[in-house]
């Protein structure tokens, strides 16, 4: 072989391995792309649409709020928010200018909307920022042409909660806001989602809530939407849209007549509560904690000076006081009757010595009346809440065989679950040893007998524990949902009818809680004891609260808060957190009870000079206007008798 000939070969072997080289190469792009094409397809997809596509989380209606009658509490509308984006801004100062007398803009409003629209920071200057929530309607329109002059002006469309009846059924219906970083940790929820805060809103929030929807578009790489040219083919393949699944729409106890004249009756009162509820089947009538705020504001609109206005109101205007519990003063005193007739110490007909203080110990404890009441039974003592009556019958049974009844109430448990309901305390020897200072003293059997001491109840407590005692012994659950379906009025009011299973199946079934393990005969004789509690005579310190349409049974209350003053005059001219609490609570009609009443007035002053004339009040506006629970009949035989 030549020379010439071996490096022919040896060249002829080059080309071959990198021909095979070549060839290898080729095979395994073609398997590389046909690996990308089938097996990877799904992915690469989703990634290279995502380079082009961005997806929205779309958020369902809202359920609507109705009361048991069909009127709308709370809906949804559709609302303006105003935003500005800097970096489109063409002229600032115009831009301010024009929007000043739109916006009502005062100097610091002014000030602060510069400072956003004159920002150096290129990450912030080209995002949208909200700068008022809620335009009004005939805002938008003016807002837009200046946006069309000046740029970086835009109305965005949302929906937005509102309320009609404002701050009547604030603590009831409550309000939305933002998540907390808590609940979106542990709970399905986004940033910018609004959720429950108060009252139904919270309670049934999953129900009204609804599930999430999706929707996915075409975008530029600057993150616009885009529907023409190459934006409406790609579009084809990648728009999707995941229907949201609106909340569904409740119905409420709630009667937004009563709810609204149970509020105006507090007129006069700078803070307290009224609660009626329906004693039959535990359901809620109305609620009402003074002083209110409006859930409009709250519901994503809360400015800071609103904010600030609220937290520096004396009277707490976001505490709930139907569901805080405070000494329930002398309503605690049907606890004691039935506890000492059960335990066999007390002959409701037997009259026992009621004078004007009773010697415990090294102590005197003193009646309301430094008089006394003389020989009373448990009537006349019920009728003139006679102290001393009650302190023997204290030191009698003892502090824990009181809590034992207390409990059977419902005192000293969460009934509802609302607005960070208090338990309230019923006192027992445990508890005193470990809250008291010098622990437990026998003498504080005898202030937990008449509704002081240690023992604290709510007036939704009080207005579960006189339902009762209207029905003879059932102690029902409260209820505020009726109905979590879209129905009609009619299907609420009357039996179901062929067909409508399905919804009635979803309806509020009274819940009870317990029956009182006492016997019928010692209920009836409470039950007798607070009818001459408002209608004896001579004795009666709730006749104040009898209407002019038949028999009431019910009881005043009047809670000691620092230290006694005698006289009403001075009661009143006391600083307004050292005067005493003033409580009325009892049912109507007496023979066959359909309403339970509970009025408390925070530092109120009197019992029967206060609180007796608003349940009157009540009760006759409920009669006149809303249900007439009364035989009108058996009203005009008793009005001449009643005491004025």
């Amino acid at each position: 072989m030549t020379y010439l000939d071996s490096g022919q070969s040896t060249h002829t072997l080059r080309l071959f391995r990198f021909g095979v080289l070549v060839l290898v190469a080729f095979i395994m792009l073609i398997l590389r792309l046909g690996h990308l094409q089938v097996a990877q397809h799904q992915r690469l997809s989703e990634a290279a649409s995502a380079n082009y596509t961005k997806v929205e989380r779309l958020f369902g209606n809202r359920g609507t709020i109705y009361d048991r009658k069909g009127r709308i509490l709370a809906t949804n509308r559709v609302g303006f928010d105003l935003y500005v984006t800097p970096s489109k801004v063409r002229d600032v100062n115009s831009l301010v200018s024009s929007l000043t007398p739109i916006l009502e803009l005062d100097q610091l409003g002014q000030l602060e909307l510069r400072e956003i629209l004159m920002t150096s920071d290129r990450s912030e200057r080209r995002v949208a920022t909200r700068i008022v929530r809620d335009l009004p309607q005939d805002q938008v329109a003016r807002i837009e042409e200046v946006g069309a002059r000046f740029g970086g002006v835009s109305v965005e469309v949302k929906r937005q909660r509102t309320y009609p009846y404002g701050e009547i059924g604030a603590h009831l219906i409550g309000y939305l806001g933002r998540p907390t970083a808590r609940e979106l940790t542990s709970r399905t929820l986004a940033p910018d989602e609004m959720v429950g805060r108060f009252g139904a809103e919270r309670l049934y929030d999953e129900v009204l809530r609804g599930e999430h929807g999706l929707r996915r578009f075409v975008v530029d790489a600057r993150g616009r939407p885009q529907h023409e040219g190459w934006a409406q083919i790609a579009s084809e393949k990648v728009s999707a849209l995941q229907v949201p699944t609106p909340g569904r729409d409740i119905y409420l106890s709630v009667d937004i007549e009563a709810q609204t004249l149970a509020y105006q009756a507090l007129d006069g009162y700078e803070s307290g509560s009224v609660v009626l509820m329906d004693p039959r089947t535990g359901e809620l009538i109305a609620s009402v904690s003074k002083p209110s705020f409006d859930p409009n504001i709250w519901s994503g609109r809360l400015t800071a000076k609103a904010k600030r206005e609220i937290d520096e109101n004396p009277y707490h205007p976001m505490l709930d006081k139907s569901v805080k519990s405070y000494f329930p003063g002398s309503l605690y005193k049907v606890v004691t009757a039935i506890a000492a007739m059960e335990e066999g110490i007390l002959d409701p007909e037997q009259p026992i010595e009621s004078p004007g203080a009773y010697e415990y110990g090294n102590r005197i404890f003193h009646c309301h009346k430094r008089s006394g009441h003389g020989h009373v039974d448990l009537n006349g003592a019920m009728a003139a809440s006679a102290d001393v009556y009650f302190y023997k019958l204290g030191e009698r049974m003892g502090i824990d065989t009181l809590a034992v009844y207390g409990g059977l109430f419902g005192f000293g448990e969460r009934l509802l679950g609302i607005n960070g309901e208090s338990k309230g305390v019923v006192p027992t020897r445990a508890y005193h040893e470990e809250h008291s200072r010098g622990g437990f003293q026998h003498g504080l059997s005898l202030s937990s007998a008449i509704g002081q001491g240690a023992v604290r109840t709510s007036p939704l407590q009080m207005a579960v524990a006189f339902s009762a005692l209207a029905n003879h012994g059932v102690v029902y659950r409260p209820h505020l949902l009726l109905e979590s379906s879209a129905v009609s009025s009619q299907l609420l009011e009357g039996p179901p009818t062929e067909g409508e299973s399905q919804l009635i199946a979803e309806r509020y079934v009274p819940q009870v809680i317990r029956r009182l393990p006492t016997a019928s005969s010692n209920i009836q004789r409470v039950r007798r004891a607070l009818e001459r509690a408002v209608h004896d005579p001579k004795r009666a310190t709730g006749y104040r609260a009898a209407p002019s349409y038949g028999r009431v049974a019910g009881k005043t209350g009047t809670a000691q808060v620092k230290t006694i003053v005698r006289g009403y005059r001075r009661l009143k001219e006391q600083r307004w957190e050292h005067r005493d609490h003033a409580w009325f609570a009892g049912f109507a009609p007496y023979e066959s009870p359909k309403l339970s009443v509970v009025v408390f007035l925070e530092h109120g002053g009197s019992g029967g000079k206060d609180a007796a004339p608003v349940a009157r009040k009540i009760l006759e506006r409920y009669q006149e206007d809303i249900d007439p629970i009364f035989d009108v009949g058996n009203g005009l035989e008793l009005t001449a008798n009643r005491r004025r």
